[in-house]
């Protein structure tokens, strides 16, 4: 048997006993088709979704998901428990901004703004508190999704955050929410923080331009702003090692006050009268002050920023004053000049005190 004789008898072998009717073929044929066109289908269906998911992914990469955030009346009312300062937000008074800034591991977003009188029960011992004022809702959270730590978290404050309204032609370390009577509330919602800030009425100076800044700081921080002298324009520092980030105000500027504005200014940096000799009502004050109850965790020493101002803060109560002011040179001990403000409704001073090596303190007194 040769070569291909063997050939023809594998051939044989292998060969089917039976050969498929053309019948049968064409059924086959037509289920293959048909099994082709699901499976065509079932891809052009999963590749759908899996385009949807990548552009869902997409925006939540690039943006922050919007309709996790409270409207600038439910932020105001859960932090203050004030209906009539939550409707404000939405009378015709109230500029609706809802713009957001990135910046390092946070997602900044202003939501509104408000100026009017009688809206909440602020109160300043300063002669130039002004009957109107301004209210703005902002709002801070984690680029990652993470949540902001609340207050009952032992993270809470860290790191610190200073917003504040600037006005443009103003040094800002000199004229921001703590020179302006200013304050704030804050809570933290769905693992949002929000944070409503008040000071004086900001809408005469709607002519000259203004900001409202946002910075990973106790207090306005120079290396987060830069500010020129000429133009007197406040921008955010890219290169500042934290998180930083400037909003424009667009207030009506028919509400400006140029006279009101100029009045304002020279009371709030002409320097501070020589305080007068001790009368019966400072004694009074002494003994109020030597009746109160210093609140637990409030006293602390101060910090200073690049000028020399002495910062100190607690419970939403923030002071920057020039230590010259508080004490003469030499002085140890309390200072004469305590600052008193009223929270919830109750009467609180914060004392400084300067010690032998110069170490200033300060500290919260309720007073009776």
């Amino acid at each position: 048997m040769n070569e291909h004789d063997l050939d023809r008898l594998l051939r044989q072998a292998l060969s089917p006993a039976q050969v498929p009717s053309k019948a049968l073929n064409q059924t086959t044929i037509d289920r293959i088709k048909e099994r082709k066109t699901m499976s065509t289908s079932n891809h052009k269906r999963f590749l759908s979704v899996a385009l949807a998911a990548a552009l869902i992914l997409a925006l939540s990469l690039t943006a922050f998901a919007s309709w996790r955030l409270l409207s600038a009346r439910d932020a105001a009312e859960k932090a203050t428990g004030n209906t009539a300062l939550a409707a404000a937000f939405e009378s015709e008074d109230a500029v609706a901004i809802n713009k957001s800034i990135d910046s390092g591991d946070y997602h900044f977003t202003l939501h509104g703004i408000v100026t009017g009188e009688g809206l909440s029960d602020f109160a300043s011992s300063a002669d130039y508190l002004q009957s109107d004022r301004t209210y703005a809702v902002f709002s801070i959270a984690r680029q990652d999704g993470s949540a902001m730590p609340s207050s009952q978290d032992e993270n809470y404050g860290d790191p610190p955050f200073f917003v504040s309204p600037l006005i443009k032609g103003q040094k800002p370390w000199q004229v921001n929410i703590a020179s302006m009577n200013g304050g704030y509330q804050e809570i933290v919602s769905d693992g949002v923080l929000y944070r409503l800030i008040e000071c004086d009425g900001i809408e005469m100076f709607a002519d000259r331009g203004l900001y409202l800044c946002v910075s990973t700081s106790s207090f306005y921080d120079t290396n987060a702003f830069d500010y020129d002298e000429s133009s007197g324009e406040v921008r955010a520092n890219p290169s500042y090692n934290g998180a930083c980030a400037l909003f424009d105000l667009p207030l009506d500027v028919s509400k400006a006050d140029p006279e009101k504005a100029d009045a304002y200014l020279d009371a709030l940096l002409s320097p501070p009268e020589e305080p007068e000799p001790e009368s019966q009502s400072d004694a009074d004050w002494e003994a109020e002050l030597a009746n109160g109850t210093v609140i637990p965790g409030s006293e602390k020493e101060v910090t200073y920023d690049e000028l020399g101002m002495a910062h100190y803060s607690f419970d939403g109560a923030e002071v920057a004053i020039d230590p010259s002011m508080l004490f003469a040179e030499g002085q140890t001990g309390p200072s004469e000049f305590p600052h008193e403000f009223e929270n919830d409704g109750k009467r609180i001073a914060v004392q400084f005190s300067r010690d032998e090596n110069g170490v200033i303190t300060a500290k919260s007194i309720l007073l009776s």
